[in-house]
């Protein structure tokens, strides 16, 4: 596939919004009304109401720090999970059962009992992330590890690496493109979990988080609220994908020639 540059793959994405809200301000002209999809010059002055007055950077605060706990105790259950299964047999039969029931499971499915175990608010909210996220890093890292070729192994092997030494500088760098495959997708699955569960726990607690500020909004029949909801996500997310997960695939991934 034939690599575009940083600035002009932005330029056609510009352009591709701009064609989005072309028609979406004609369509409200011709057809709609405010009550049912206000025009997004309404909703640009709401959000930016909202972000001065510090309420919707107040929510996005909580959902992230949810998302970030998340992450953080999910990547280390799986490096634990993981060299187990890559150290014992037995605990890669596990790894395989658990990921081949989990990985699937919507984790809104998992509501109940997590209201039951753990309990509504925070906690509950970062125990469903932490099952979102796990099972995807899981997977990808054990895959990972395991495709690690074996004449790598052995050249490090021959250069005096061991241990932690090849660990660090061989399979780690080799399975790197599965780790941050798995990343990614935890880091998608994580915003669709919390939102879901901030909007649910949201009726029985003090919400604080996105989702409940989107689900307050509904109640109220407020579209340019939830849609300044679903805008901060959007823009936290390519913030995310153009500013870290791309910058960290340049520095890595594809400076050592292993993608393109």
């Amino acid at each position: 596939m034939t690599s575009i540059s940083f600035l002009r793959r932005t330029a056609y994405q510009a352009i591709f919004v701009l064609i989005v809200l072309g028609i979406w301000a004609f369509f409200i002209r011709e057809q709609a009304t405010e009550m049912t999809m206000p025009p997004p010059w309404e909703v640009g002055r709401v959000f930016y109401n909202f972000i001065v007055s510090g309420e919707l950077l107040f929510k996005l605060y909580h959902t992230v720090l949810a998302i970030v706990i998340g992450l953080v105790a999910s990547i280390l259950i799986a490096m634990v999970m993981t060299s187990a299964a890559l150290l014992f047999t037995r605990a890669a039969y596990v790894v395989e059962v658990l990921t081949t029931i989990m990985h699937p499971m919507p984790s809104v499915a998992m509501i109940p009992l997590v209201i039951v175990w753990v309990g509504i608010g925070f906690s509950g909210v970062v125990a469903l992330t932490i099952n979102s996220c796990l099972w995807p890093i899981l997977l990808n890292s054990y895959t990972g590890f395991r495709a690690v070729h074996v004449t790598y192994m052995e050249v490090g092997r021959n250069v005096g690496l061991r241990k932690f030494k090849l660990i660090l500088h061989v399979m780690i760098p080799s399975a790197l493109p599965y780790l941050l495959a798995g990343l990614k997708v935890a880091w998608a699955r994580s915003w669709r979990t919390v939102v879901a569960a901030e909007m649910v726990f949201g009726t029985t607690s003090a919400s604080e988080g996105i989702g409940w500020f989107i689900f307050e909004a509904l109640q109220y029949v407020n579209f340019s609220q939830i849609l300044s909801g679903v805008l901060v996500i959007i823009l936290f997310g390519i913030v995310m994908e153009r500013g870290v997960f791309e910058t960290i695939e340049k520095k890595t991934v594809i400076r050592w020639g292993m993608s393109k």
